[in-house]
């Protein structure tokens, strides 16, 4: 009814799965709720705490990276939000949908990459030789402080990881790169080699936007086929989603945490690189035991694990167990603090 509603296509199965896995962990969830109180009174107050923040913590109403410092995190989901059924339902349907619409699906690849270099050549090559240029200002000044050592640490972390990516790159000023070693001629190097990066990523997503032109000019090469393609952009390409999914709205498109550059722009896009729940939000995979599976069917059986490990805590009955056991150590507690204050006033 949601999708008809929605003008939603293609999405049936999919959006179900995810739905009908949410709404089991619901059921089990309230079950556990049942078993542990005895009062209807205290289960209607104890609902709308675990409602609440499965709402806030969704990814959607609050950004993770926008929590109180101690919570989040720029890089990856933080733990409150990977402990929150709604965040995996959510982006496993948000994902799935922007990727793999019958409009999206035929440009997903290509975008992936142009919209990577893209950033590449207008952010990061350019914060990078930002750094490079105050690194040598510092280098002037007779106190150079913490932040010449944070410019060169971010310098070399960021073109180490280039030196994998990037074939053939070799960085002979690299280990140079620390406040005792660092020279004028050495940022000099630097600076050269940003610039030569620089070229290598316009080069490439040029490479890759003739690539995305070639691909559209050959879907609308007739009139018929043209109608089609706008007709398929019509039913299937979503605006608003596409906004949340490459955080469009937002004006920070790189940010600058734990001495590294994070691409904030176009998470849909980029792949992740760390381990399962490293992953970034709006990430468009999941990497498992060092292979990547789709956001929807990682998304899928963590609810799952979930709703399990709430079958298995109904079973055993143990909330209500875990809240007797708290109800006793706080009684005792209350008796030891009562008998130590009437010794005192004796």
């Amino acid at each position: 009814v949601g999708n008809s509603i929605l003008e939603v296509k293609g999405m049936f199965f999919p959006f179900w799965a995810v739905l009908f896995s949410t709404s089991c962990f619901a059921n089990v969830l309230g079950l556990n709720i049942s078993a542990t109180f005895n009062s209807a009174k205290v289960i209607y107050i104890i609902i709308p705490i675990l409602i609440i923040p499965q709402l806030l913590f969704s990814g959607i109403i609050v950004r993770f990276d926008r929590l109180y410092p101690a919570f989040a995190s720029q890089s990856r989901v933080p733990l409150i939000g990977n402990v929150m059924v709604s965040r995996w339902a959510y982006e496993a349907m948000a994902v799935h949908q922007f990727k793999n619409n019958e409009f999206q699906k035929e440009f997903f690849e290509i975008d992936k990459n142009r919209k990577y270099y893209s950033w590449k050549k207008d952010y990061w090559a350019k914060e990078l030789k930002a750094k490079c240029a105050d690194s040598k200002k510092l280098m002037e000044s007779k106190n150079p402080g913490k932040q010449l050592e944070y410019n060169l640490n971010v310098l070399h972390n960021e073109l180490s990881k280039e030196t994998k990516r990037v074939p053939n790159l070799k960085i002979d000023e690299l280990d140079k790169l620390t406040p005792s070693l660092v020279t004028v001629s050495v940022l000099d190097g630097i600076d050269i080699t940003l610039s030569e990066l620089d070229r290598y990523y316009v080069s490439l997503y040029n490479n890759s936007n003739q690539e995305r032109e070639n691909k559209i000019a050959q879907l609308t090469s007739t009139p018929q086929l043209r109608e089609a393609y706008l007709k398929k952009q019509d039913d299937y390409f979503n605006e608003s989603l596409e906004d949340f999914a490459t955080n469009k709205n937002d004006l920070k498109k790189i940010v600058e945490y734990q001495e590294q550059l994070i691409q904030k722009q176009n998470p849909v896009f980029i792949a992740p690189t760390g381990g399962f729940f490293d992953a970034h939000f709006y990430a468009p995979s999941k990497v498992l035991f060092g292979k990547h599976i789709t956001t929807l069917s990682a998304n899928l059986m963590v609810i799952w694990i979930l709703t399990i490990l709430l079958i298995v805590v109904l079973f055993y009955d143990g909330f209500k167990k875990m809240i007797d056991g708290f109800s006793r150590y706080f009684s005792k507690l209350m008796i030891a603090l009562r008998v130590t204050s009437e010794k005192e006033m004796v």
